[in-house]
């Protein structure tokens, strides 16, 4: 199975979560929930690669 799942950064609980098809799919949601919960969210792959976390993304600062 080939797709990205977004997980909040350093969390080790077990979730549920949704696959998402592209990487810019997934970018654009971890971006949401990282600005409404206020921490950093990860994109990962599903698949096992020697890089499984592919980018983290950073709350955007409130002006």
């Amino acid at each position: 199975m080939n797709g990205y799942i977004i997980w909040p950064k350093g969390d080790m609980r077990l979730y549920t979560c949704r696959v998402y098809k592209t990487l810019q799919e997934a970018s654009d949601v971890a971006q949401g929930r990282a600005d409404f919960h206020h921490r950093p969210y990860e994109v990962r792959a599903v698949n096992e690669t020697t890089q499984r976390i592919i980018k983290t993304i950073e709350p955007r600062r409130r002006k």
